[in-house]
């Protein structure tokens, strides 16, 4: 049984020749021993990475030869987005709800996304791959510490319990409860990090200073299918909107402006609550519960209130 969390540092000898070749930002060369999929989404993210600042580093638990899990014969792979070290942006790829991980199966002509997401840690017994995700991503979604586990397996049918839940929205009420208030973290000697809750397909809203750039980055549950979306805040007396950019391939973490129209100020103000729009589609209200104090926190050393 192969296990792999955002804390594992665990993989074949035989595929560390990958990691140091995929390094080297600069042009890295494509892996004989991978698919050309999988190299072109590694180059991808790395140089997502180091567009926002980062220093980026693949670790041994970026890539997992998984075993032939669909049957055909041929190999299939992991790849988890822990084992991307972003140095200088350190929850750049990663947060509250884990950090993403992707199930590459081979085919007929290429390789496939068979599954994709963000999950705490994961699992690797026999064919089955399991993955713990965060309380919102379950089935029925839950608080975030209120997690769950679902198995994936590729070679036969799946039962519907194994089959993820899509996230409700959440309910126009402004959520209460210390569950529900934004906080700050440190990893080590990186920067402080505000994270708030989500709504709708929202998991998170992480403020941090990336050297000196202020940024706000949204981790969804599901694809917003473009690599530019628009996140509407709708407070009781303005409303402001801002792109987001997709900071990963699978166009679940977008990176937003804090200084776009006083996002930043509006966020950190006094109101309980702010109604969440992603790609004109309502996510219900996000709760502000503590927002001033962690927003100013994470984002002074860079953002003028």
């Amino acid at each position: 049984m192969i296990s792999r969390s955002f804390r594992s540092r665990c993989l074949a000898p035989s595929m560390r020749p990958l990691a140091l070749a995929l390094a080297v930002i600069s042009a890295p060369p494509a892996s004989a021993e991978t698919p050309r999929e999988i190299d072109a989404f590694t180059r991808e993210n790395l140089a997502s990475c180091k567009g926002a600042g980062g220093n980026p580093k693949l670790l041994d638990n970026y890539l997992t030869a998984a075993g032939d899990l669909d049957g055909d014969g041929r190999s299939d792979y992991v790849t988890d987005l822990a084992g991307l070290e972003c140095a200088n942006a350190w929850s750049f790829f990663c947060g509250s709800a884990g950090c993403p991980v992707t199930i590459w199966l081979s085919g007929p002509e290429r390789y496939r996304v068979a599954w994709g997401g963000n999950a705490q840690a994961w699992t690797l017994r026999g064919k089955t791959v399991i993955l713990s995700l965060h309380g919102q991503l379950c089935k029925p979604p839950r608080i975030g510490a209120d997690g769950c586990k679902i198995e994936k397996r590729f070679d036969q049918a799946e039962p519907p319990t194994a089959k993820p839940a899509p996230v409700a929205a959440a309910p126009r009420v402004a959520p209460t409860g210390a569950t529900r208030a934004w906080r700050t973290r440190q990893a080590g000697s990186g920067p402080v990090i505000a994270e708030g809750p989500g709504t709708g397909i929202l998991i998170a809203l992480s403020a941090l200073c990336l050297r000196d750039r202020p940024v706000i980055m949204a981790a969804l549950s599901q694809a917003a299918g473009a690599p530019s979306t628009s996140f509407t805040f709708q407070f009781a007396e303005s409303q402001i909107e801002v792109p987001g950019i997709a900071g990963t391939a699978t166009q679940k973490t977008y990176i937003l402006d804090p200084r776009s129209q006083g996002l930043a100020a509006a966020l950190s103000g006094a109101a309980a609550g702010v109604t969440l729009h992603i790609a004109g589609k309502d996510q219900g209200v996000l709760s502000l519960s503590g927002s001033t104090k962690a927003l100013r926190q994470a984002l002074s050393p860079c953002l003028a209130f």
